[in-house]
């Protein structure tokens, strides 16, 4: 077979990277497509969450699979954040306060990464916690309901303890209250709502 001595054309070969390109472009975005699909289903079956929005936007918030317990304790950040700042010497004592009370030194260091406790907690982030929180309640039977809503109120009312003073030795403030009735009222919908559709 006799070779074609043509060298191929400026044009030709310009054309030829372009689609190159393209296509590396178009594997590209497929892939990342996929891998995004992916994580959505793995958070979707680690939080029995089925809302497509709701699992954007867990997906959207940065936060990884292995730090979904952390997310389950978001009140406590807005507890923290009641009256307007969380200084070292709070968090401190708010991740011992944690320590002390059985929650594991991973979900706290979770927590803590996550900026929680260094920037005043957004009402996306509440709303994520609202879902996060009714779907898991919704595994659960009614006396692992009441439980874990006597804790999660518990441990809010041990933060603004120690975001007021040192490790529960000052009063709690009138915002602080006013968080704590907002978690109670979440979690007393999620008991009651879990409850009618069993």
């Amino acid at each position: 077979m006799i070779k074609s001595s043509k060298k191929p054309t400026r044009g030709k070969t310009l054309e030829e990277a372009f689609f190159f390109r393209m296509d590396q472009e178009l594997i590209n975005v497929i892939g990342q497509k996929l891998e995004r699909e992916e994580r959505i289903r793995m958070f979707a079956n680690a939080t029995d969450i089925r809302d497509k929005q709701q699992l954007e936007s867990l997906m959207n918030s940065s936060l990884k699979l292995p730090a979904l317990p952390a997310l389950f304790w978001v009140p406590l950040t807005f507890v923290a954040w009641a009256d307007g700042n969380v200084d070292g010497p709070e968090r401190k004592s708010i991740r011992e306060v944690l320590s002390s009370r059985g929650i594991s030194h991973s979900t706290i260091s979770m927590m803590f990464e996550h900026d929680w406790f260094r920037q005043q907690p957004s009402e996306e982030l509440w709303m994520l916690w609202e879902n996060f929180a009714n779907s898991t309640f919704a595994t659960l039977d009614s006396t692992t309901r009441g439980v874990l809503v006597e804790n999660i109120v518990s441990l809010c009312q041990v933060v603004a303890q120690a975001s007021g003073g040192f490790l529960g030795f000052s009063a709690i403030s009138a915002r602080e209250s006013k968080v704590i009735d907002r978690v109670k009222e979440s979690l007393h919908r999620f008991s009651m709502d879990n409850a009618a559709s069993k």
